[in-house]
This record gives C-alpha cells, structure tokens and sequence, in this order.
C-alpha cells in the first residue's frame, strides 16, 4: 500500500509538472518574442519588425535628492527636472526617442507614485504606450514588461532601449550613433550591441565597458564590466579602450528574451506565468508585483556578454547626471543652464556636499 501511495504521489507530481510545463509553453507563445522565419518561410502578415524605442524612468534619483528638493520638502526624482534648458531630462529623452521612432512606437516605463509630474511630460504619447508600475523591481523586470507589451503589437519588433538620466552637448552625434547600433542589430540578429561612451576624462564613478582584444568589423565585444573601479583601475581600463556604459542599446526583441531566458530563466518563466493567469485588474500590474528585484546590466549583460557588441560614441558631451560631483562638474561647463536660474546654488559656494537643499526643479 505504501509503495502504491508513493507511485500515486509520483504520478500527480509528474502529471502537475507537465500541465505546467504545458500552461507555460501556452504563455510563451502567447507572450514571448519568437526568432525571424528562415529564409523562404513565408512570415505572418502581423510581422513588422519596426522600431520601437523604450525609455526607462521610473528612478528615484537619490543621491541628487540634497539638490532637487524643494522647500516644501517635495524630492523630486532627477528625471523630471530640468538641467539644460526648459526641457526636464524626461521631455529631452523623450525628444530622442521621437526622433528614431514614431510616438505610436514610443513606450515609457514610470512609476505610478511619479504621476503627478510625468502624466503632462507624456502626453504626447498614445495613452497605452506609459506603463506605470506599482512599485520598482528593477531595470530588468521593467525591460521585460516593455518587450512583452511590445510583442502583444509586434510579433518581430526591433528595440532600441535608453534610460532617462543622462544630458549631451552633441544631439546630432548620439543620434547617429543609436542609428547604427539599430541597423547593426538587424545584420547581428543575436547579439545586444551596446552603446559605449568614449570617455573624456578619468570618473571613477561611472560603470565601464572593458572590449576585448580583437576587433568583430565595425564593433568590438565585450569582455567585461567594471563598476566603479578605483582610479589606478579607472586609468588603466580607459587607456586600453574600455568606455562609460550609457545603458543605451539596440536589439531584435526575441534576441533580448533569449538573453532573459539564459540568464534570468525563472523570472522570465513567472511573469509570462502570471500574465497567462490574467485573473482580476491588470494582469502587468499584478505579475509585476510578483518579481523579484533584478537590475538589467548585473544580472542579464554581465552573465551573458559572449551575446554583446560594443559600439564606441564618439565624445558628444554626454553626461550621467547621477551624483553631485558629475552635476557640479556639468554646472562648471553649463553656466547658462537653467538650473542655475531655478536653484540657489550660490548657498553651496563650489561644495556639493554641504549647503542644503536647493529650491524647485
């Protein structure tokens, strides 16, 4: 009786498993991005393979809270404020954006307890197109959201992914270089192809892209990333060609879930799991709640880097505006910049990190 009590148990285990197993390919197909037909298959007539730009701001800017909060006490996330021009850092990315892809083809990951200041930023996008979530599980989980809300209108999407934090002088020269990393993901299908900005200068703050050795055409791989290395270690990379990682890159979508499937199988297995479920409000708000938090560049890029290409920007100016020293180092090169006007930053006499708060962003 005890030996056909565990067969039974074994059975039901097994038979559970493959309902599972079952239910899960069902939420893949439905959900995931799946590779281009072979040459000669006669494609889906829904196959666009269009461009489709994804601009991530849902950060909270922490370490400049000391300089964009308001008197009230209101810390306004970086991404919302404006530093060069009237423009936040938002309606700039957003301006970017436009200019690779139309607005229809445009999508902004934000999150929901930032409404209040990006619901008139994004109004020149389709309604469907800001995806709100309820709380941060990381770059990666909403990497994931977008690609699938993508594939639901584009079975064979090409990406272009940028985050919303960073400033440039030369608009042009960014531009060109997005538009060949998103023509290089058309000729390299399978890889990633970053975008890495040649340094002008040693920063000891900012994640670098170390390429290896050898050259691949016109782009080189990646041999490693190194996050906030000390100067001697800074110094060195820089000068054997390694670059700032701008978190800017191009993709064919079903490229990019491959790479979530290599090195994030379990949560790219759970949230297409949760959005087959589709039981009561949003099924994306819910399977989002659901995740763990993953960031994109620890625990996609730097698992899988024989699937990168590095694309090297020429200096264009650009700027990760994310801590008070590169902000006050932007402020000595911008002294016409908006943000002097809008902030008493005379109260900091050259220190930023004294002085207190300054006022509205």
């Amino acid at each position: 009786m005890e030996r056909r009590g565990m067969a039974e148990g074994a059975t039901l285990i097994a038979r559970e498993r493959g309902t599972q197993a079952a239910g899960f390919e069902e939420a893949r197909a439905r959900f995931a991005p799946t590779p281009r037909p072979e040459p000669g298959v006669t494609e889906d007539r829904r196959v666009s393979g269009e461009t489709w730009v994804v601009i991530l701001a849902g950060g909270e800017g922490q370490r400049l809270r000391p300089f964009t909060t308001r008197e009230d006490g209101t810390a306004v996330p970086k991404q919302f404020c404006r530093f060069r021009d009237e423009r936040s850092l938002l309606a700039a990315t957003l301006d970017r954006a436009l200019a690779v892809a139309p607005p229809e083809r445009v999508l902004v990951m934000v999150m929901e307890a930032h409404r209040a200041w990006w619901e008139r930023e994004l109004e020149r996008l389709p309604a469907g197109n800001v995806l709100p979530q309820p709380e941060n599980r990381g770059t990666a989980v909403a990497i994931l959201q977008s690609l699938v809300e993508i594939h639901c209108r584009d079975r064979n999407p090409r990406l272009v992914v940028m985050p919303s934090d960073a400033d440039v002088d030369d608009e042009p020269v960014l531009l060109a270089a997005i538009e060949f990393a998103r023509k290089l993901a058309g000729s390299y299908p399978r890889d990633i192809v970053l975008l890495g900005m040649t340094p002008s200068h040693i920063d000891c703050e900012y994640g670098l892209i170390v390429p290896s050795a050898a050259r691949a055409g016109t782009t080189r791989r990646v041999r490693s990333f190194v996050e906030k290395p000390p100067l001697g270690v800074a110094r060195r990379l820089t000068q054997q060609g390694a670059m700032w990682n701008s978190f800017i890159f191009a993709c064919a979508g079903w490229a990019l879930y491959e790479l979530f499937e290599d090195a994030l199988p379990s949560v790219a297995r759970a949230y297409l799991s949760q959005l087959a479920r589709g039981r009561g409000g949003d099924p994306r708000l819910r399977a989002v709640g659901e995740m763990p938090v993953r960031d994109f560049g620890h625990d996609v890029l730097e698992r899988r880097t024989e699937r990168l290409r590095l694309v090297a920007v020429p200096e264009c100016g650009w700027t990760d505006l994310g801590t008070p020293a590169r902000l006050a180092s932007w402020l000595e090169r911008h002294r016409e910049a908006v943000f002097w006007r809008e902030h008493r930053l005379p109260r900091l006499n050259g220190s930023f990190g004294e002085g207190g708060s300054m006022r509205a962003c």
